[in-house]
């Protein structure tokens, strides 16, 4: 039963660990429904990576890199999927794993953010 517990305590989300959801949320609560965030580039920089972190993991979960895989390299690295010409097949497992590596890229920046915003 305990290790049940500890493997759903752990277990990423769409590039979000459930220990930080809450972070993600009262972030969430800080940037606005469109654009930049104001004081981008001083101020509020690590909250605007934030966002735009967020805005290409959504991209990839939902449309596997179509809109922003050039974002997605400038920010994380190695494209996770093949390109968008291919015929591919992507496994529950290897999801799984870019689930993975996307949440070790990303909780850096929402724990950032977070110092940034007074959040912790």
């Amino acid at each position: 039963m305990y290790r049940g517990y500890q493997e759903e305590l752990f277990k990423s989300s769409w590039g979000v660990n459930p220990g930080f959801a809450y972070l993600r949320d009262k972030l969430n609560e800080m940037i606005p429904m469109s654009g930049a965030c104001e004081n981008a580039r001083s101020t509020n920089k690590a909250l605007d990576k934030f966002r735009r972190a967020q805005n290409v993991i959504y991209d990839l979960f939902n449309n596997g890199l179509c809109n922003r895989r050039g974002e997605y390299r400038r920010m994380f690295g190695e494209v996770p999927l093949p390109g968008i010409r291919s015929q591919y097949y992507i496994s529950n497992i290897r999801w799984s794993q870019i689930e993975d590596e996307v949440e070790a890229n990303f909780t850096p920046i929402i724990l950032a953010a977070a110092k940034e915003q007074g959040l912790i």
